[in-house]
């Protein structure tokens, strides 16, 4: 504590403790006050008559001084002592006014030498106050009043008529030598008080001191209680989870020797706890199928006192291997040196078995998907080799119908005859009949020749473009994993001609009616040359089929192409039996159709070389008996890449 601020509390405690035992003493001189009075009274009553008249006694003029002046006098200083009970000039007050009743009862005792007792008597009285100062005042009154009263009235002091004027001295002398002894022991009692205070004080700071050390500590005990509480349970805790976990748990000493294991070690390897203290878990727990690597790793994770996270092959007691994932951390002292290390052991067996079988089960299914997506390769290329072979069947049946029907037998009979007059043939020409008509009837034959050499250059020259695309088909699926972009810029309309020449047999046959109507715009596309061909010969096909199915009296089919933000659209329409709004949601299914003798392949396969193209395929009917409009959607530009990155995806 500051020295200024203890002087301050040693000075306010000491008031306090001055104050209430002034309080004491002013309860004390009250008494006494009214002692005093009383007193006063029997003296002007029964003893000063016999002082100052002789042996007569009556009611003397004394009585009344006693009790007016003694009534004046006490009062007096109980009033003041009740108005300022706290004040020093409380205190002088009251000094003054006994030194005065010493003087009344002086007065009224006729100044016998007796009564002067009084005055050492409340000068001892006085110094209860422990007070000095006040006994300085006392003596002052004192010496006034036998001074004053040794002039002018001896006799009410000191008992003789003769004026004493020095007498005064002796008298104040006695009461100095009484003072220079009560003095210097108020002095010291009040620094008594005063060092007794401090010496409180000193206690109260001590024992604060103590309080707030003893507060601190039981606040610092309470701490570690609730730690110790909270560690506890963590403990118990801990405890519960490393007993009833299924994991197994181990801990062992900085050589790797096992101190304790749980119930679930036990559990997962066979091993009671007293089987494997001091043991290293690398001595019975691995095998042949343990990692040597892993057992490596193990090792050197011992050696540098690390931790370490491996998945390897452990062994039970009764020699059963098992997955374990094995989890080890160090535990360090306040020093940082290891000291333990503590090891989980998670048994995922299982867990390995399952993954093991998914992935077997995956390789599987990749195996038949890709054997699917061949099958499904092989039945696009089969269905539209198929497709391409109708029209071959029909150029070579055009050929052989021909070629069965060919003039070339009667030209055999023109030469024969000509063979048989070659000798008069100018004589047969000029005078036979059948001379005669062999000159018109070679020209009708040669004019014959021609035309059939003419359809069956036709017919060949379609023969060769199918052949070619069965070719390009073919070549086209066997470089569908290693080939790039196969893009080229080509004209529109000979691509449709190209497609309505490989339905020509069919559409002739049931006379149906094709109609073009091509925008100016898009007379030139960059793209797949025989995947566009292939989906327009299917659209081609599915309408041709539609209509004859249907019935149609005038059968046509509308194809019309347009640009729209930079694709072309290309629409295939036909007046057949149209498509309900059920078969609109699954006609692009692999295997659905409407058809009677349909497999499913067709618009399937279309839609799948669409977006190879980098577009799209669309059917639209407004129901059965409306017709249908299928639009192929592709972009006029398209990216480089975009048709090597999906066949490897549709091959994959």
């Amino acid at each position: 504590m500051p020295e200024q601020r203890r002087i301050a509390e040693t000075n306010a405690l000491f008031q306090q403790r001055y104050e209430t035992e002034c309080a004491w003493v002013h309860r004390f001189m009250a008494w006494i006050m009214v002692g005093q009075w009383a007193l006063g009274l029997a003296f002007a009553a029964f003893l000063s008559p016999y002082t100052w008249i002789g042996e007569r006694q009556e009611i003397h003029i004394h009585v009344w001084a006693a009790l007016l002046i003694g009534t004046s006098l006490s009062g007096f200083a109980l009033y003041w002592m009740r108005l300022y009970p706290k004040e020093a000039s409380t205190r002088h007050v009251v000094a003054i006014v006994q030194m005065l009743w010493s003087a009344l009862l002086i007065h009224l005792s006729g100044g016998r030498i007796e009564t002067h007792f009084h005055v050492f008597a409340s000068l001892a009285i006085l110094s209860i106050y422990r007070d000095w100062k006040i006994l300085i005042s006392a003596t002052v009154v004192v010496a006034i009043d036998h001074f004053v009263r040794g002039v002018f009235y001896p006799l009410s002091v000191f008992g003789i008529l003769t004026e004493s004027p020095y007498r005064w001295i002796e008298h104040a002398a006695w009461v100095l030598f009484e003072v220079a002894f009560l003095a210097p022991g108020c002095y010291r009692l009040r620094k008594e008080v005063y060092e007794l205070c401090a010496r409180q004080l000193e206690l109260q700071d001590a024992k604060r001191t103590v309080d707030q050390q003893v507060a601190e500590r039981t606040r610092e005990l309470s701490d570690a209680y609730e730690l110790l509480a909270e560690k506890t349970a963590e403990t118990e805790k801990l405890a519960l989870v490393a007993r009833y976990t299924d994991n197994a748990v181990l801990i062992t000493d900085a050589d790797s020797q096992i101190e304790w294991v749980n119930e679930g070690f036990t559990r997962i390897t066979g091993y009671a706890l007293e089987e494997v203290i001091g043991k290293r878990p690398l001595d019975f727990l691995h095998g042949p199928q343990t990692d040597p690597q892993i057992r490596e790793t193990i090792r050197n994770a011992n050696q540098h006192k690390v931790g370490f996270n491996v998945h390897t092959v452990n062994y039970r007691k009764d020699g059963q291997p098992y997955w374990v994932d094995i989890e080890v951390r160090p535990i360090r002292d306040a020093d940082g040196e290891v000291r333990r290390f503590i090891g989980i052991q998670a048994d995922v067996t299982e867990r390995v078995t399952q993954e093991r079988e998914k992935i077997r089960l995956h390789q599987e299914l990749l195996d038949v998907s890709r054997q699917a997506g061949m099958a499904e390769i092989a039945t696009g290329v089969l269905h539209n080799v198929g497709n391409i072979l109708n029209s071959v069947n029909v150029s070579v049946s055009v050929i052989r119908n021909q070629c069965s029907k060919s003039a070339l037998g009667h030209l055999q009979k023109v030469t024969d005859l000509i063979a048989e007059h070659e000798s008069t043939f100018a004589d047969f020409v000029s005078s036979d009949q059948r001379g005669k008509k062999i000159p018109s009837y070679v020209q009708r034959v040669t004019q014959a020749l021609g035309d059939e050499r003419q359809t069956i250059d036709e017919e060949l020259v379609d023969l060769t473009k199918n052949i070619e695309h069965i070719r390009e088909i073919v070549t086209m699926q066997q470089s569908m994993a290693r080939t790039g972009n196969c893009n080229q810029r080509l004209e529109l309309d000979t691509m449709i001609e190209d497609a309505l020449a490989a339905n020509k047999a069919s559409l002739m046959n049931h006379q149906i009616r094709v109609i073009k109507e091509l925008d100016d715009d898009a007379a030139v596309i960059e793209t797949d040359k025989h995947r566009l061909l292939q989906i327009l010969i299917n659209l081609i096909k599915n309408a041709k089929d539609s209509m004859v199915e249907h019935g149609v009296d005038s059968p046509q089919i509308t194809i019309r192409s347009r640009c729209e933000d930079e694709q072309l659209v290309l629409s295939v329409i036909d007046n057949g039996m149209g498509i309900s709004r059920e078969s609109l949601q699954q006609i692009f299914q692999h295997g659905y159709t409407t058809k009677d003798d349909g497999h499913g392949f067709g618009l399937h396969s279309s839609a799948n070389a669409a977006g190879e193209l980098g577009g799209r395929l669309e059917a639209f009917s407004d129901g059965i008996g409306t017709g249908a409009r299928f639009d192929v959607t592709l972009p006029l530009n398209p990216p480089k890449s975009g048709i090597e990155t999906k066949v490897f995806q549709a091959t994959s």
